[in-house]
């Protein structure tokens, strides 16, 4: 697959989820997808439970793709995807998260089969390094 349709697959499934159109999300996962979220030590089997997991996380989300990187496997005969992404929520209860994720996409066929996600909260840094670092 080219460098592009791989990236496109990956960045297209943020963007539907973003739009919360669950269908054509969907159609970029493969019939034997999975997900781990190595922090909770949750794995999601298979597309459909992928999905509804999105569907009925709480609140709403602003997902911006912040960067993304291609390689491919010449063993695996798979393309590798990692995009890092910047999501804003608004819980129930008024509770709002600033959150940063890492997610390594593995796509074959044109379908993505596997993606591991690391998510991190934002925080203020801490008062003994402001004097070291400049902030943006």
């Amino acid at each position: 697959m080219k460098k592009n349709a791989a990236v496109d697959i990956a960045c297209s499934l943020w963007r539907f989820i973003n739009e919360t159109n669950w269908q054509e999300a969907h159609k970029l996962l493969s019939d034997d997808f999975k997900a781990d979220w190595p922090q909770s030590r949750e794995k999601i089997i298979g597309p459909d439970n992928f999905i509804d997991l999105n569907r009925t996380y709480p609140g709403t989300h602003q997902i911006q793709i912040l960067n993304h990187q291609h390689s491919y496997d010449n063993c695996d005969k798979l393309d590798q995807v990692v995009t890092q992404v910047h999501i804003k929520s608004q819980m129930p209860e008024g509770k709002n998260l600033d959150l940063f994720g890492i997610s390594f996409f593995k796509i074959r066929d044109e379908k993505i089969i596997e993606v591991v996600e690391y998510w991190a909260d934002s925080y203020p840094a801490p008062e003994w390094r402001k004097k070291l670092v400049t902030y943006y």
